[in-house]
């Protein structure tokens, strides 16, 4: 009695398919089913090794709290040695930076001193203006070619313009028979749309009553097709009648049960095909009232059509009447609003040749008083002058000699001075003139590597020679000499 419902459990295991346990399941489940006489001392061997291995395996583990202190000591000191190192080279690169930046000023500076003096500035001028003349050539060059290529751009010009008048005329008279043949085609296009129009409709109508002349005859081939099908289920009724008859007696009661649904069957049947015939009949009669009214409301459709057609023709015939008598009124009202604006203008321009007159002459009026004023302001300003000047006058001699006194006591502080500046000149004289010949070699080398790098472009060398072959001032021990 106890055994019986194993087959259940087991059928219902069958049902569940196979079950699927990770590997700290199957674990335990060893560990549960291990022998029952292990000691506590392998219990606590094993747990130590256990525990070894777990210590073991999460010092390699990169997400524990003691990983994650020693990730952040070990990246802080990573950080703090690149951020040292990108300092020293940043402190390394910006000394060079600016030690390379000082020696680019200070060659900048000698540079523009160097160009600021009188030599140096006179023979840039020659290289401009050796640049200038070889401009100047090309310039003259360009001009000549301009000018040929524009005398034939005129001619050009003109030939395209008398041929544009020429074309434009012929284009204008083809544009007038153009209008005219698309007006006479528009006429021919609305007669001939009314005149398909009426095709149209008429074949619509034949086409209406062939489709209603099909579909009497599809009925009546249908209502045929029904008979014929009726009397052979008749016949198949009659046939299995007479079968049914010559069964055994067994079977009485059933042949009478087929008999009866056979009859109800035909009785459905022909209330099914009479219903069917009417449904027919009802669905032609709509459909040729359909028709008809299709056909009406076509008939209604061309007639406002060939209505609609004719009064657009009228309509734009007597829009283009109108349009052609607005444009001559137009240009009679354009013509006389010209007129009128020629007698304004000419008006207009007498009346600001009179106001002109006017205010030249108020002009004249005005200059000639205020020239008048302007005299006599004079007259009275140099009878002022006059007194002054003879005020100055005696206030200059007042100061005359102690002016005289102050320019002795002055010229014997100048000749002392004098006297050591000339001991100072001296020295400095000697040191100028090594300065001045170091001076000489570099701009020699300097004009020279610039009249062959114009030579070399092809320009003309003549302003730097010119230049070069003047005869410059040189400082001497006693004073300023030409070469």
């Amino acid at each position: 009695a106890h055994s019986r419902p194993r087959p259940r459990r087991e059928a219902a295991s069958a049902a569940m398919g196979p079950v699927i346990l990770s590997s700290s399941e199957l674990a335990r489940m060893r560990e549960q089913l291990r022998d029952a006489t292990i000691t506590p001392e392998t219990r606590d061997d094993d747990r130590a090794h256990l525990k070894a291995l777990s210590d073991a395996r999460a010092a390699r583990w990169p997400n524990t709290l003691e990983a994650g202190r020693k990730n952040k000591e070990a990246a802080r000191a990573a950080e703090s040695a690149a951020e040292e190192s990108a300092r020293r080279a940043a402190d390394r690169a910006e000394a060079s930076a600016r030690a390379e930046a000082r020696q680019r000023q200070i060659a900048r500076a000698n540079k523009m001193l160097y160009d600021e003096t009188e030599r140096v500035k006179s023979f840039h001028s020659s290289l401009l203006l050796s640049d200038v003349l070889f401009e100047r050539e090309a310039q003259i060059e360009h001009a000549a070619r301009t000018q040929s290529l524009r005398v034939k751009q005129d001619a050009q010009f003109v030939r395209e313009q008398a041929r544009a008048v020429s074309v434009a005329e012929s284009a204008e008279a083809i544009k007038a028979a153009e209008r005219r043949a698309r007006a006479a085609a528009f006429r021919d296009g609305q007669l001939a749309q009314i005149d398909e129009l009426r095709k149209q409709a008429e074949a619509a109508r034949a086409l209406d009553r062939e489709e209603g002349a099909m579909i009497r005859r599809g009925a009546l081939e249908e209502e045929a097709e029904k008979a014929r099908e009726k009397a052979e289920r008749r016949a198949r009724s009659v046939a299995d009648a007479a079968a049914t008859a010559r069964a055994e007696e067994a079977l009485a009661l059933h042949r009478a049960a087929e008999a009866e649904k056979t009859r109800r069957f035909e009785e459905a049947t022909e209330l099914f095909a009479r219903r069917k015939e009417l449904t027919n009949l009802a669905r032609a009669a709509r459909e040729k009232a359909k028709r008809e009214e299709r056909n009406e409301k076509r008939d209604a459709i061309v007639a406002a059509m060939e209505r609609t057609l004719a009064a657009r023709a009228e309509e734009d015939t007597a829009t283009f009447e109108r349009e052609a008598a607005a444009k001559e009124a137009e240009a009679e009202a354009l013509e006389r609003a010209r007129e009128a604006e020629r007698a304004e203008d000419l008006a207009m321009v007498h009346r600001s040749r009179q106001q002109q007159l006017a205010i030249r002459a108020a002009a004249r009026e005005r200059a000639r008083a205020e020239e008048m004023a302007e005299t006599k302001r004079w007259r009275e300003r140099s009878a002022e002058l006059e007194i002054e000047e003879a005020s100055a006058a005696a206030a200059r001699r007042a100061t005359h000699e102690d002016v005289q006194a102050a320019l002795v006591r002055q010229m014997r502080r100048k000749q002392a001075k004098a006297a050591f500046e000339r001991d100072v000149e001296l020295e400095d004289a000697a040191r100028a003139q090594q300065a001045m010949e170091n001076d000489d070699a570099l701009f020699r080398h300097y004009a020279e590597t610039c009249v062959d790098e114009w030579a070399r472009q092809g320009k003309s060398t003549r302003p730097m020679e010119v230049e070069l072959a003047k005869p410059r001032d040189r400082v001497t021990r006693v004073g300023y000499a030409v070469d």
